[in-house]
């Protein structure tokens, strides 16, 4: 089975996510795709971060209609920031004989050689990417020629919804409609519990 792996906060989920997972479904031919959501992101602060469990339930609301989606709480499972070299070895014990594509975003790819054993993962995953234009596609293109172990990498070219969930926080913080950026259940449940006001 090839098997996506799409990490991040999701803070919250929006239909950004879910178009992007749906593009690299087609794009890339996967069988599914698990959205991990992090406990502690490496790179980023928490502030302003719910709590996991309002994450996952977002991220089950979100994904519900979609058989080839399925929702990994493995990230809270263990202590300290989250690295994404011991959730693929946590995922790869969970599904030994199926083959993984990590997908990253734009910016990630260009420097992912900066990633915490950044070399290990790429001999676990194969890397997967997508480019917002055709300059930008180029550009990737030039830096994965210039880089011999992302040779195996593979990036596409398709629309991307320029959703943020900096924004979506904001938006709901400042009392707006968020209705057009997230699924309507999302919507709901951010309204229902209180969250990012």
């Amino acid at each position: 089975m090839r098997i996506g792996i799409f990490g991040g906060a999701f803070n919250p989920v929006h239909n950004g996510h879910l178009h992007l997972a749906e593009s690299y479904l087609d794009a890339v031919k996967l069988d599914k795709i698990i959205f991990v959501p992090t406990s502690v992101p490496p790179h980023k602060t928490a502030d302003g971060l719910v709590s996991g469990e309002h994450r996952i339930k977002m991220l089950r609301l979100a994904t519900q209609k979609n058989k080839k989606f399925e929702i990994s709480d493995i990230e809270f499972w263990r202590d300290g920031k989250s690295y994404t070299y011991d959730t693929i070895k946590a995922l790869q014990s969970v599904f030994p004989n199926d083959k993984f594509y990590l997908i990253v975003g734009s910016d990630q790819y260009l420097y992912f050689e900066n990633w915490y054993k950044a070399d290990e993962i790429l001999r676990m995953v194969t890397l997967i990417s997508a480019a917002r234009e055709q300059s930008e596609y180029e550009k990737m293109l030039a830096f994965r020629d210039k880089n011999a172990n992302l040779k195996k990498s593979v990036i596409s070219q398709f629309d991307v919804l320029e959703i943020s969930s900096t924004d979506i926080r904001l938006r709901v913080k400042n009392g707006e409609s968020i209705r057009d950026l997230v699924p309507a259940a999302v919507a709901d449940y951010i309204k229902e519990h209180g969250l990012y006001v």
